[in-house]
């Protein structure tokens, strides 16, 4: 091939990665076929261009990939204070009905809580968000 192709190959998966959810696979074939653009400009044989491409892109994946992964997560954000709450699992300790708010004991701590349908008393129940200082609870199925 000739090293506009491999040129063009190499743009269009940065494009992929672009449009995909930061996974550095198609970023990683980019370098191996920007390597292999350098082959061809310099006059190498097709198999040797595409065993640059295959080496490069096979070694980018196994040591850039987990560096890409790294900083990436390194900015995710973890929930804390009262979001850390959202999907944890509660204890009814006053009834709650869909219009009275009644109180679910998370870990030793007692918190308001409202619900859109009808809870007893020590039933368990998924928090599901938080508004203001009320969880917003759902029966456990």
């Amino acid at each position: 091939m000739t090293w506009n192709i491999w040129l063009i190959i190499a743009i269009v998966l940065v494009i992929f990665e672009i449009v995909t959810p930061s996974i550095f696979f198609f970023v990683c074939l980019s370098i191996g076929s920007i390597f292999a653009t350098v082959a061809a400009y310099f006059n190498f044989s097709g198999w040797i261009e595409f065993s640059v491409f295959i080496v490069v892109s096979v070694l980018s994946l196994y040591f850039i990939r987990p560096i890409f992964k790294k900083v990436i997560n390194k900015f995710k954000t973890v929930n804390s204070n009262i979001d850390a709450l959202i999907g944890t699992e509660a204890v009814v300790t006053e009834e709650i009905t869909p219009f009275k708010i009644g109180f679910v004991k998370v870990s030793s701590e007692i918190w308001r809580a409202s619900s859109d349908v009808k809870l007893e008393v020590s039933e368990v129940v998924r928090i599901k968000n938080v508004s203001g200082t009320t969880l917003i609870v759902s029966k456990v199925k």
